[in-house]
């Protein structure tokens, strides 16, 4: 039959394809990667090593994270010092500004002396005697400074002539200056407004006022050198004077002792106000009248650094037996420097009477010593010739001795000693820091904190015997 033949015929072909299949080769299964690993591999060795290499690359990063740090603090402390340096500059430049006397200055006489004018020519007697002695100094090649001395004579004149004003003279009636004209009367209260003085009052007062007045030019004595004219090298030394030196040689003692007692870094205008009293106020215990040049004035402000830098130089050898550093190279040496130098600078530990506890408020040994090794060593030092700049202790005198202390235990602060420059760009911030502090600590109980630096001016002077 056809269709069991066809199906006959499939199953051959089925059963030939069936023996091709048998015939060849068959390939084998890929195995799984899991058979691949040799049997004696430890998976925990492996999760150890993973976590291990996880721990290091966690430090790598905090190393790298550290030095990043270290280098924005670097590069922030770069930036403030270039800000301290420009400010210094811009200070400095406005000193010397300031240093220079004034181009107009004959203008501004002109002008003064037309307003007396004005003034004489409404009725009010105006005396020019007043720019005569400036004028003379100013031609002896030296520029006069106006003291407070000069005040001393104008007050008796002032007296004088304020009396007469007070008075009803015959002359001066209903239709007089004094009544009709109050305004000339107020800004000029030196001068005489009467509209028609009698003439004895007029000639005794005019005959009066040009005798008093060159009387004060009189007694200013003129700066005098040695070769007979000023040096023709910027810097002037005390050497260079014949007459005023002796008094430069007080003014600058004083101006050391302000700066030591008054303000470490005062601002220029504040030297040249001090430099005009002391000049008065030595001039007035001396007796002798001289003038003040701006050369003169130049070489007392100039005199500032030497207190700051004397006073570091007595506290930087009392500094290691003090604290404990050590002189010395080796580890254990630089080891322990460089912890003492740590602690004591922490929180300023180093002016408390206990630096580990932090108690007794400037009360370390150190700050009295100091004291005494650079203004008590005998009847002629400073603490005895100025005693009232020093009696209580100022908290400026204890903030200038906590910079300085500082200062020197910086100088420890690689292990090993390294002498330092005390220079007014650094120095100056921490004195304001320590000036704050110590104002802060004074206000809480003024009467307690007066008593304690009153006791250490006490303990200096026993220690000392004087």
């Amino acid at each position: 039959m056809p269709r069991l033949t066809r199906i006959q015929d499939s199953d051959s072909d089925s059963d030939s394809d069936s023996d091709k299949s048998s015939s060849s080769p068959v390939k084998a299964r890929p195995r799984a990667k899991a058979d691949k690993s040799p049997p004696h591999l430890d998976l925990n060795a492996v999760s150890h090593i993973q976590q291990r290499s996880l721990k290091q690359k966690e430090n790598d990063n905090n190393a790298v994270a550290a030095k990043d740090a270290e280098i924005v603090a670097l590069k922030l402390k770069m930036k403030t010092l270039t800000k301290k340096h420009e400010k210094t500059k811009a200070d400095l430049r406005d000193r010397d500004a300031m240093d220079t006397p004034p181009e107009s200055e004959e203008e501004e006489e002109i002008e003064m002396s037309s307003f007396s004018h004005s003034i004489i020519s409404k009725g009010v007697v105006a005396s020019t005697t007043m720019n005569s002695a400036p004028k003379k100094l100013r031609k002896s090649g030296e520029t006069p400074i106006a003291t407070p001395m000069s005040r001393v004579p104008l007050t008796e004149i002032g007296d004088d002539s304020n009396a007469v004003n007070g008075r009803d003279t015959p002359g001066t009636g209903a239709g007089g200056v004094g009544e009709t004209s109050p305004p000339f009367r107020s800004p000029l209260k030196r001068k005489r407004v009467h509209g028609s003085p009698p003439p004895t009052r007029s000639s005794s007062s005019s005959s009066r006022r040009p005798h008093k007045r060159a009387k004060v030019a009189k007694e200013l004595h003129k700066a005098e050198f040695v070769a007979g004219k000023a040096p023709i090298r910027s810097r002037t030394n005390l050497k260079d004077y014949t007459e005023p030196a002796r008094l430069l040689k007080s003014a600058m003692h004083v101006f050391e002792v302000r700066v030591w007692t008054y303000g470490s870094y005062p601002p220029v205008e504040v030297q040249t106000d001090w430099v005009k009293e002391i000049w008065d106020e030595v001039c007035t215990d001396t007796g002798d009248r001289m003038e003040l040049t701006e050369r003169m004035s130049i070489m007392i402000r100039k005199y500032g650094s030497h207190p700051r830098s004397t006073l570091k130089d007595g506290v930087r050898p009392l500094i290691a037996p003090t604290y404990g550093f050590k002189i010395g190279d080796s580890d254990k040496v630089v080891r322990k420097n460089m912890r003492l130098w740590k602690a004591l600078l922490t929180e300023s530990a180093f002016h408390y009477k206990d630096p580990a506890e932090l108690t007794g408020y400037a009360g370390n040994s150190i700050i009295v010593e100091s004291m005494r090794a650079i203004w008590l060593k005998g009847k002629g030092s400073c603490g005895i010739l100025y005693e009232k700049y020093f009696s209580p202790i100022s908290l400026v005198t204890l903030a200038l001795i906590f910079t300085a202390v500082e200062f020197c235990i910086e100088e420890y602060s690689t292990g090993r000693f390294q002498q330092g420059t005390f220079d007014e760009v650094l120095n100056k911030e921490r004195y304001e820091v320590h000036l704050e502090d110590l104002t802060e600590w004074a206000s809480l109980k003024p009467s307690v904190t007066g008593a304690i630096r009153q006791r250490m001016h006490d303990t200096l002077r026993s220690y000392g015997k004087i």
